[in-house]
């Protein structure tokens, strides 16, 4: 069986199962251990599975995003760990972007107490707690407004953003992959993408729930990332496939 085969075998397996043990799985395919995950490797890098412990499950699609009050009380308490971390990598007299979502929400709350910063962000939310809690300068982005996660989108978004220049771009996602940053809305893609281009260092900020999630379209491939900061619960694979990426790692 060649390799092509041997994947196309193991996805059927998934299809069926669900989750796979790497054991089962050289079994099946009469293989050695070290062939499947070779195997399991090529396909994680391609978006389609996650390795966990022992075996690999299906990567999962995300159709549609979760509202902002739905996600403000997910993984509320690695949220408040990756904001306290991301805050504190902030220079003073800093300009940063603060991309819309509930773990950029948790930052801000982290720096409230600051007088130094120009904060530039497309989030109601973020922007709305800033303007009752904070004396740095803020500048809130315009653009379609998504009422469902409280954000602006869009080209003209896109345009406000691309005539600024940030010293750091704090990255949201509610899905990633080792291709990078996707999303099922495209009017997202092109905030995304200049907010990144924007920056001198851009930052992921993303609790690990959110890892071998994948959507339509691709807004930031994973190598326009400097650095990513999430929780310990991140797999011990995707941390070495990170980390072989050039991708510095702190996880809280």
């Amino acid at each position: 069986m060649i390799p092509i085969e041997r994947r196309q075998a193991i996805l059927k397996s998934l299809q069926q199962e669900g989750i796979a043990r790497i054991n089962t799985l050289a079994e099946i395919l009469n293989v050695s251990h070290m062939t499947v995950r070779r195997d399991l490797q090529k396909l994680e890098e391609e978006g389609l599975v996650v390795q966990v412990s022992g075996g690999v499950q299906a990567a999962k699609r995300l159709h549609i995003e979760p509202s902002h009050q739905v996600k403000e009380n997910l993984m509320s308490e690695e949220k408040k760990r990756i904001g306290k971390k991301a805050s504190a990598i902030i220079p003073k007299n800093s300009c940063i972007y603060l991309d819309a979502g509930t773990t950029s929400l948790a930052l801000a709350r982290f720096i409230a107490d600051r007088n130094d910063l120009t904060v530039v962000s497309n989030d109601l939310a973020v922007m709305d707690y800033l303007a009752l809690n904070s004396k740095s300068t803020l500048i809130m982005t315009g653009g379609i407004v998504r009422t469902e996660n409280l954000s602006t989108v869009g080209h003209l978004t896109s345009k406000m953003i691309l005539n600024l220049s940030f010293d750091i771009a704090f990255m949201s996602a509610s899905s990633w992959d080792l291709r990078g940053i996707t999303t099922p809305d495209p009017d997202k893609v092109p905030v995304k993408e200049a907010a990144v281009q924007s920056a001198n260092k851009a930052v992921l900020i993303c609790d690990s729930s959110k890892y071998a999630q994948y959507a339509t379209y691709l807004a930031v491939p994973l190598d326009k990332i400097n650095m990513l900061i999430s929780d310990v619960n991140l797999s011990e694979l995707a941390q070495r496939n990170l980390i072989k990426q050039g991708i510095e790692l702190s996880l809280v």
